[in-house]
């Protein structure tokens, strides 16, 4: 028989045949890696079959038979044996996967759920495993994905379609979500018999030679046949009957088909083309992400250029409110001079020799309410430095709240993985509960008493050891109103010393200079304090919003970095399959 002529072929790979599937598993084990890249957002199907496939290089060719219940497969597979492995019938036979392999007795065995290995000493299944699936419309869902998640591991399908109800609606769908898998489908219309007419016959061939090129984009094999005509004629030894029955055709083609030149060359396009597939989704699966990342290193982008304008914003702004602290020293400078001007003179000596008398004035006149409008300026000043911190996180808050109407949109979860959506809008939505509670939780009053503190310890420690928590203005009057006590304490002493036209003039030159030193000193140190503490506030206030981001920044960058490198894996695997696609023959 034409099946014994093909059993008695050599199976010994050749040296060329060997080199391939070294290539092949050398490119097949670089897209795993690629595919690692993803972790566990590569869908679990699409690892398992694509390890399965990876097996299967390896292993025997693999037929598997597919089609609807009742459309004859077991039928088809017994008559293809010549011998009754399968149990036949009208209502669904086969609740299950059935493996048919090569063994010394017939025998079988439940692997798993849904999964029976039968062995069966047929001669070909000494160099091919026969795959016997549940029909595509079976009433269990189970027996429709295990015939879907057997389809991957074939090197070659036989879709097996009754001819009283061929291709129909169910049929169509299965093979619709099979062919993306890049697997060889062969059309075998069954019960041919049962249409008496020629016209018929062709009618239907037709039909579903149509149809398949349509679905496949390519024309497909069909071959009419009998199985139930077939099985009897072997039986009975009729070759005419056997003939009669469409089984010769079968027969020659399973012969050019399977010898073993083309059995190596289906057997490794099985995985290479699983491998395509994956390395395209993949692909593109990274694309949508870096997309979506583009969209994230924006929002870093834009958040990043908020804190900079709040910097130069505030450092824009914080000039002028420094310049009314300098008008209020300077007005008390011109004060101070006139006064001095008024008082150390010749002609005041008596009112010299009263110190009190002095620094009463001296106080009245020249410290006057300087310290209450330092005070409110300063005061004012902290206020704007807190507004501006509330501001800053407001406006982030805003921004992110926005930017996460994105997630709505996000229709394509499953395609760019649920664990990478997850943990980028968990950290997007992170920055956006940090704002919101910072926002909530800013107390105003209690801010600015702790930033006036801190502005105040730390122009009270450049100035005046031990000065507490008192005013900067009354912190500027004591130490005026001291340099001033310590003046006229010499200006005293001199005029009881010496009451001549010279010493008073110098000593009203010296008193003045002194004042003009303490005032450029004091309005130095309170500068130079105001603008550390505004400098801190920008820099805390970044320093906070930075923290917020960072992981959600680490994420960022990280991503781009594994998803560029693995696209480009991707690409480089997907190029290296698809020449050797090509050097083995494939389409």
């Amino acid at each position: 028989m034409v099946i014994g002529k093909l059993l008695r072929r050599n199976s010994i790979l050749g040296e060329r045949e060997a080199e391939l599937r070294a290539r092949e598993r050398e490119l097949l084990d670089r897209l795993a890696k690629a595919l690692d890249r993803f972790g566990t957002d590569v869908d679990p199907e699409d690892r398992k079959h694509f390890e399965q496939a990876r097996e299967q290089l390896s292993g025997l060719f693999l037929l598997v038979i597919a089609g609807e219940f009742n459309s004859g497969k077991s039928s088809f597979i017994n008559a293809l044996i010549g011998e009754r492995v399968l149990p036949e019938g009208v209502t669904p036979t086969t609740d299950r996967i059935n493996i048919l392999r090569w063994g010394d007795t017939v025998e079988e065995e439940l692997i798993e759920a849904y999964l029976l290995e039968r062995t069966h000493p047929a001669p070909l299944l000494r160099d091919i495993n026969i795959v016997d699936t549940p029909g595509t419309n079976a009433v269990l869902r189970e027996h429709e994905e295990l015939t879907r998640d057997f389809v991957p591991r074939s090197d070659l399908v036989l879709f097996v379609t009754s001819a009283d109800r061929p291709f129909t609606e169910s049929e169509r769908t299965f093979l619709e979500q099979i062919r993306a898998w890049g697997k060889k489908i062969v059309f075998i219309v069954n019960k041919i018999d049962i249409l008496g007419a020629e016209s018929d016959r062709g009618e239907v061939l037709r039909f579903v030679r149509d149809n398949g090129t349509s679905l496949l984009g390519e024309e497909p094999l069909v071959f009419p046949v009998s199985a139930k005509m077939a099985m009897q004629a072997r039986q009975g030894g009729d070759e005419t009957a056997y003939a009669a029955s469409g089984f010769p055709a079968v027969d020659d083609f399973l012969l050019n088909t399977l010898d073993q030149q083309e059995r190596i060359r289906l057997k490794l396009l099985n995985p290479l083309n699983v491998g395509l597939k994956l390395a395209s989704k993949y692909k593109e699966t990274a694309f949508e992400r870096l997309k979506l990342l583009s969209e994230d290193v924006a929002t870093l982008q834009n958040i990043d250029a908020q804190l900079g304008a709040f910097h130069q914003e505030m450092l824009r702004d914080y000039g002028p409110r420094l310049g009314r602290l300098d008008a209020l020293l300077s007005e008390m400078e011109v004060r101070g001079l006139n006064f001095f001007d008024a008082t150390i003179r010749i002609t005041k000596v008596r009112e010299l020799m009263r110190s009190d008398t002095v620094r009463v004035d001296f106080e009245r006149q020249v410290i006057a309410d300087t310290p209450k409008l330092i005070d409110e300026e300063v005061d004012r000043i902290i206020d704007w430095i807190v507004e501006r911190n509330l501001k800053l996180w407001q406006d982030i808050g805003a921004y992110i709240e926005r930017r996460q109407i994105n997630r709505h949109r996000e229709g394509m979860i499953g395609e760019v993985g649920r664990g990478f959506s997850y943990n980028r809008q968990a950290l997007l939505g992170s920055i956006g509960s940090t704002a919101r509670e910072a926002v909530s939780s800013y107390n105003r009053d209690a801010e600015a008493r702790k930033l006036a503190e801190e502005v105040r310890g730390g122009a009270g420690t450049t100035m005046i050891a031990g000065v507490g928590a008192i005013g900067l203005g009354t912190l500027v009057a004591t130490v005026i109103t001291g340099a001033a006590a310590d003046l006229t304490g010499i200006l005293m002493a001199t005029a009881l010393a010496v009451t001549g036209l010279y010493i008073l003039p110098a000593r009203r030159r010296q008193a003045k200079e002194e004042f003009s030193k303490k005032v450029a000193d004091l309005r130095t140190k309170l500068d130079d304090s105001l603008t550390r503490q505004v400098h801190a506030a920008i820099s805390d206030s970044q320093e906070k919003v930075n923290e917020s981001i960072a992981p959600y920044r680490r994420f960022v960058e990280v991503q781009q970095q594994q998803l560029n490198e693995a696209r480009g894996e991707l690409v480089v695997a997907e190029d290296a399959l698809m020449r050797l696609r090509t050097e083995i023959g494939g389409k």
